[in-house]
């Protein structure tokens, strides 16, 4: 037990029952000492499923946050903060932290309520992207506005380390330069960059607004051709995997880790169905389910995407349009029992272009700073909404 990586400590013993977890506490030193966290009180198991995140691509004043289940017996808006001043980004999701800009860059533990304040002024891409226009549907096809500023937020690669001797994250950025990538690191207290380079025999830029997929230690970014630049922070080795995927008009895709497996994903959907393609061995991508997409009628529909998957479930946001106001559904899909369900709803207002991001709480200790004690001592605003949104994964609210 003492060997065991934490993420899977943390999923054994957040599925234990009270009277289990008082006999973890007696027959284990070191587990007694971890279990001491206050989180493990008698609520402990409302807290523990997982999330999903979504705000604005483009930096929103709205955050909303659902339980990740399979189905719901009625469709629940979820959990709601809203930033009257500030603009939040999220940047990513690993391991039961989230990286986040609140007028400044955090990484904080939704379960532990505990933050830490982020210097990014040393990176190159991070300003960039909170520090442009706001592309807002009036202006998205206007000459001069600023589309970068957002839709390169996926350069950003957040990893977390949890094994028991290091226990550390780290910040990746990949810098585009034709066909050249670099990377640079942060590991939250200062920002370099990496010596290591890629040289690509062709052009293809990466695709836009996919997230970076993290597994086995080593961030992964799709480009537009199918191809994958992989780069594992802690060696800081990278590789061009030379995969090939030939997209489809009109089809959503996301590019995702399944943990089930444990394996690279594709999916690509039509509005009639979804496929679900892995990457094998012989870096080919290969299909391995076929799903009936849900109903979803054209003559009342805004948008819809393909927003989450993790090889145990599959995610879809749809957008109507209505007579008075706009209604977005998100569907899930269960893998395992082949049926979809409805996970709940988001409010009227919310935009079709949206990022959502799992969240699987964990007790990783994240290390507070003197910066961080005096924002909190003077009331700070961007606490208090930092604090807000850390509360949405409670789910008894």
């Amino acid at each position: 037990m003492n060997d065991l990586p934490l993420h899977l400590l943390d999923e054994i013993l957040f599925k234990l029952e009270p009277k289990s977890m008082a006999m973890m506490r007696c027959t284990n030193k070191s587990i007694k000492s971890y279990l001491s966290d206050p989180r493990f009180g008698p609520q402990y198991p409302s807290w523990v499923r997982s999330s999903l995140f979504n705000v604005s691509s483009y930096g929103g004043g709205y955050v909303y946050c659902q339980p990740l289940v399979s189905s719901c017996d009625y469709m629940s808006p979820g959990n709601e903060a809203e930033l009257i001043s500030e603009l939040c980004y999220f940047f990513g999701s690993c391991s039961g932290l989230l990286l986040l800009y609140i007028g400044c860059l955090f990484v904080a533990n939704p379960l532990t309520k505990r933050f830490r304040i982020l210097d990014h002024s040393g990176s190159k891409l991070i300003p960039k992207i909170i520090g442009g226009e706001i592309k807002s549907f009036n202006n998205a096809n206007i000459p001069g506005s600023n589309v970068y500023c957002t839709e390169r937020a996926m350069c950003v690669g957040f990893a977390v380390n949890r094994n028991r001797t290091t226990k550390r994250f780290k910040i990746v950025c990949i810098l585009e330069m034709e066909t050249v990538y670099g990377f640079e690191i942060s590991d939250g207290d200062s920002w370099r960059l990496s010596e290591t380079t890629i040289t690509t025999s062709s052009k293809s830029d990466l695709t836009t607004r996919m997230k970076p997929a993290y597994l086995d230690n080593t961030l992964h970014w799709l480009r537009n051709d199918g191809s994958i630049i992989s780069f594992n922070p802690e060696t800081e080795q990278a590789c061009l995997i030379p995969s090939i995927f030939h997209r489809e008009p009109d089809t959503k895709l996301l590019f995702a880790e399944s943990v089930k497996i444990n394996r690279l994903t594709l999916i690509s959907g039509t509005i009639e169905t979804i496929s679900v393609y892995t990457l094998v061995g012989n870096h080919k991508w290969a299909l391995t389910r076929r799903i009936k997409n849900i109903s979803i009628e054209e003559n009342t529909l805004e948008c819809w995407n393909i927003v989450a998957y993790d090889g145990k479930c599959l995610v879809v946001r749809v957008k109507k349009r209505g007579l008075e106001s706009f209604e977005s559904v998100i569907h899930v899909y269960d893998m395992e029992a082949n049926s979809w369900g409805v996970l709940g709803s988001t409010t009227s207002w919310a935009s079709c272009v949206r990022d959502f991001y799992k969240f699987t709480p964990s007790l990783f200790s994240v290390e507070e700073d003197e910066q961080q004690k005096v924002l909190v001592a003077s009331n700070d605003q961007r606490i208090s909404y930092l604090i807000a949104i850390m509360g949405l994964i409670d789910t008894t609210k």
